[in-house]
This record gives structure tokens, sequence and C-alpha cells, in this order.
């Protein structure tokens, strides 16, 4: 019986400084800002920046039809732009559009 008792004391022992560092150790966490959701090359301005681009694009390739009207059609897509970025809650960046 001493010996069981001994042997359980002797591993508390041994195993003590290890439980105790474990509890001591901080998890490692950055300090760091987190990057804003609005911020430039966020995925929230890359999307409505290409939804822009995109539109744009339209409206030049619409510019090249002699038969199309393209009048309001940058604005609409500055319009659009805006919107977006609304919806995203990146209102701060919006972009005059006049």
């Amino acid at each position: 019986m001493t010996k069981i008792v001994l042997l359980a004391l002797g591993l508390a022992l041994l195993f003590a400084p290890a439980v105790l560092h474990a509890q001591a150790v901080v998890p490692n966490q950055s300090l760091s800002k987190r990057p804003s959701a609005c911020g430039i090359g966020s995925q929230s301005v890359r999307v409505c920046a290409n939804d822009l681009q995109s539109c744009n694009s339209v409206c030049d390739a619409r510019a090249l039809d002699i038969n199309s009207d393209i009048a309001g059609c940058s604005t609409r897509c500055c319009t659009q732009y805006n919107v977006c970025l609304r919806l995203r809650g990146c209102g701060a960046r919006i972009i005059n559009c006049q």
C-alpha cells in the first residue's frame, strides 16, 4: 500500500510542472488590428469595382453601335457602384456620379 502511495506521489511530482506550465501558456493571438472590410483591396470593394468596370465596358461597347442609346449609361454604372458599396456597409467609399 505504501508503495502505491509513493508511486502516485512520485508521478504527481513528475507531471506537476508540465501541468502548471500548460495552464500558464498564453494562446498565440495576433495583436494586430483586423483589416477593414471596406479597405483598399478588400473583397467588398473589389466586387463593387469589378461590377463598375464591367458596366462601363458594356457602355463602351454600346457606344460603338450607332443605333444604341447610351444616354446616362455611365451614370447608371456609377449609381450601381454606390449602391453596391452601401449594401456591403462601405458607404464611406462612395463616389460622386455627376
